[in-house]
C-alpha cells in the first residue's frame, strides 16, 4: 500500500481581535483558535487580528501559533493594507482562512486572489445578519467570497442549506465545539455555594449576550409566568447587557463571570438552562456555544425549536419550545422544574463536538486542498 505524505502548509488565519465581548487572542477564546491549535503540530500557523477597538500593535505566541495584532481604522487602514501585503509576501503562505465577520472574509478573499493562494471562508454565523453587512457593496463582495472560496465552512446544517443557494460543492459543516476538560458536571449545591447563590431556590440560567435579537423580552415574559407557578424562582443572568435591556428585577441575579470556570459554575448551579431565541435571520442559522456548554454540564435545557437546536435536543422530552412564544417557553421550564429531574446525560449528543474532533475534520479538509 502506497502511503501519501501529507503536505505541511503555512496558513494565515484572519480573525478580528474582539468578538463575543472577549479579547480573543489575549484571552485565548474563540472558534478559530480552538480549531487551529491542534493543527499547529503539523502546519505553521499565523493569526492576523485586525484591532479596530483599542487599535494596538502587538505579537502573542502561544502553543506554536503566532497572533499578530495590528490596528485598523479610518486613519490607519492604508497602513494595515500595506502591512498585510508585506506579511503575505514575506511568509509565503499556502492558504488563507478567514472568518468572524463578512469584512474579514472579503479581505481574505481579496488577498487570496491577489497572491494566488487557496482560500477557506469560515461562516460561524449567518453574516447577513451582522451590522457590517449593511455597508454598501458588502453583500455583493460577501457573495463573491462565498463563490470564490476553495472551501466554505458552515457552523450549522441550516446555514449550509442556506449557503447552497449560492454554491453546491465543497461546503462543510463544522459546528461550535466544547472543551470537555473545562465544561463538565458538578453537584448543584457545590456550584451554588461557590457562587453564593440561594441553595434551595429554583434557579433558571441564561448565559450569553442579553439583547432583544436573542430573545431577552421573550425570556422575561416567560420568567414572569414561571414566577406565577414557582414564586421562589430566580433567573440567573450573565453576559453583555445591551442599552435597551432592563435587568432590574427583584428575582433576577446578574453576575459577570469574567472567567470561563465561573461560567461552568453558573451553569451547574441551575435547575434549568434556557436559550429563548426568537426566529430571525441570525438565530435561524446559528449554532450557539451555550447549547453545547449547557449539555456538557448535564443541566436540563429548554431551547427554542430553531435551526440545529432541533437536531441536538429532539430526543430529550419537553426541551424544545415554540419560537416567539413566552407561554410555551414558560410551560416547558415549569415541566422541568416540577419534576426536579437533576442531571441529564447528553454525552451521546455531544461526543463528536470535542474541539479535537472538529479540528481533525478541518485538518482533513485542508489536506484535500493541499494535495
Amino acid at each position: 500500500m502506497v502511503q501519501v505524505k501529507l503536505q505541511k502548509m503555512r496558513i494565515l488565519v484572519l480573525m478580528k481581535r474582539f468578538g463575543a465581548n472577549k479579547d480573543m487572542p489575549v484571552q485565548d477564546f474563540g472558534r478559530q483558535i480552538r480549531l487551529f491549535e491542534p493543527l499547529a503540530k503539523r502546519h505553521e500557523i499565523d493569526f492576523l487580528c485586525p484591532d479596530y477597538i483599542k487599535k494596538e500593535s502587538k505579537m502573542i505566541e502561544r502553543k506554536g501559533i503566532r497572533f499578530i495584532i495590528r490596528p485598523i481604522g479610518l486613519f490607519s487602514i492604508f497602513r494595515f493594507f500595506i502591512f498585510i501585503n508585506e506579511l503575505i509576501k514575506k511568509e509565503k503562505y499556502d492558504l488563507i482562512f478567514a472568518g468572524t465577520d463578512p469584512l474579514i472574509g472579503i479581505l481574505g478573499h481579496h488577498y487570496s486572489r491577489k497572491f494566488k493562494k487557496r482560500f477557506v471562508y469560515d461562516l460561524q454565523d449567518n453574516f447577513e445578519s451582522y451590522g457590517t453587512f449593511g455597508i454598501p457593496l458588502v453583500p455583493a463582495f460577501h457573495k463573491k467570497a462565498i463563490n470564490g472560496a476553495d472551501a466554505v465552512i458552515s457552523v450549522s446544517e441550516t446555514l449550509k442549506n442556506h449557503i447552497k443557494k449560492e454554491r453546491k460543492n465543497n461546503v462543510y459543516v463544522i459546528p461550535n465545539g466544547i472543551d470537555r476538560r473545562l465544561f463538565m458536571e458538578m453537584p448543584k449545591r457545590v456550584a451554588r455555594k461557590k457562587l453564593r447563590l440561594p441553595i434551595d431556590a429554583r434557579i433558571i440560567a441564561y448565559i450569553g449576550h442579553l439583547e432583544k435579537l436573542k430573545g431577552f423580552d421573550i425570556m422575561m415574559g416567560a420568567f414572569e409566568k414561571v414566577l406565577g407557578r414557582y414564586p421562589d424562582s430566580y433567573l440567573l443572568l450573565s453576559g453583555q447587557v445591551d442599552r435597551d435591556v432592563d435587568i432590574d428585577h427583584k428575582r433576577v441575579i446578574y453576575r459577570k463571570f469574567p472567567e470561563r470556570k465561573e461560567v461552568v459554575l453558573g451553569i451547574n448551579a441551575a435547575d434549568v438552562a434556557i436559550i429563548p431565541s426568537p426566529r430571525n435571520g441570525f438565530t435561524e442559522y446559528c449554532f450557539p456555544y451555550k447549547l453545547v456548554e449547557y449539555m456538557a454540564c448535564g443541566v436540563p435545557i429548554v431551547a427554542t425549536d430553531i435551526g440545529d437546536a432541533h437536531k441536538m435536543l429532539k430526543g430529550y422530552g419537553n426541551s424544545l419550545c415554540v419560537p416567539n412564544d413566552p407561554g410555551d417557553l414558560a410551560k416547558k421550564i415549569i415541566s422541568k422544574l416540577g419534576r426536579n429531574i437533576g442531571k441529564i446525560d447528553y454525552s451521546n449528543a455531544i461526543k463528536a463536538l470535542k474541539w479535537e474532533v472538529l479540528a481533525a475534520k478541518l485538518g482533513s479538509i485542508l489536506d484535500k486542498l493541499g494535495k
